[in-house]
């Protein structure tokens, strides 16, 4: 009894597992993630395959027991000043993921997100699109740094994705037409076999006082096959022609 609860243990661990990630099981076909599932909750729970570093990033890993999956504020309209990770956004339906840091929420701290290839084959190309949004503008520095893994504890900086260093001013807040900064990019020469897993990184710096509001949305994720999956699909169709042709003049 006691073997087949712990077979029954294992398998549940591995079904959580598999849920941690978000599956990529088609080539050419874009997966796109905009927070919107959120609504406008304080305590909202971030989608599927994304994670939330705890407050400073004390060990940027996809594993880290103190990463969390939800937000504690969220801000539609008004002037909040709480240092936190937020559930941003200016209707219920339209929602981004991001931070605003004070004396007491440090900075930075990162979102992560993780995907498996389950596509059959490996993925040599990824394209990438998502959108920087400000909140809220301040007097700190503010500015967001994008990385892979291949392990979700060592990052490869992919400065095509950075935001730049977001502009400065005296404290406001814009929650209709707001800065935004759109990426997107390719990331090319890549080896990632089927069945294995794959991670982004986005490290917010907002300075810690006097933070802006800043918030990640509509990320787009596209997996590109190696050359010779193009080619194994090219004979299967020559194939599939010289077979229905043979067939066709047997009839005749």
């Amino acid at each position: 009894m006691k073997k087949l609860l712990g077979i029954i243990a294992v398998a549940m661990l591995m079904v959580v597992g598999a849920q941690a990630q978000i599956v990529i099981n088609a080539f050419n076909v874009a997966n796109v993630t905009d927070f919107d599932s959120m609504g406008a909750s304080a305590t909202a729970s971030v989608p599927t395959g994304f994670r939330v570093t705890a407050p400073g990033d004390p060990s940027v890993s996809w594993a880290d027991a103190a990463n969390v999956t939800g937000t504690l504020q969220q801000a539609s309209s008004g002037a909040p000043t709480t240092g936190s990770r937020y559930n941003w956004g200016q209707t219920a339906s339209d929602r981004s993921l991001g931070f605003m840091t004070s004396g007491s929420y440090a900075s930075p701290n990162s979102i992560l997100a993780a995907f498996t290839n389950s596509t059959g084959s490996s993925i040599t190309q990824l394209n990438l699109a998502f959108d920087y949004e400000r909140f809220r503008i301040n007097t700190a520095a503010a500015s967001v740094a994008f990385f892979t893994s291949l392990d979700g504890s060592t990052w490869t900086a992919r400065t095509a994705g950075d935001s730049g260093a977001f502009s400065t001013g005296t404290s406001a807040y814009n929650f209709a037409t707001g800065t935004e900064v759109n990426s997107s990019f390719s990331i090319t020469g890549l080896s990632i076999a089927d069945a294995s897993t794959f991670y982004l990184r986005w490290a917010f710096n907002t300075t810690g006082t006097n933070s802006q509001g800043i918030g990640l949305d509509n990320v787009s994720v596209t997996a590109i096959p190696e050359p010779s999956t193009y080619a194994l699909l090219g004979l299967g169709l020559g194939a599939l022609w010289f077979l229905r042709r043979k067939k066709h003049s047997a009839k005749a």
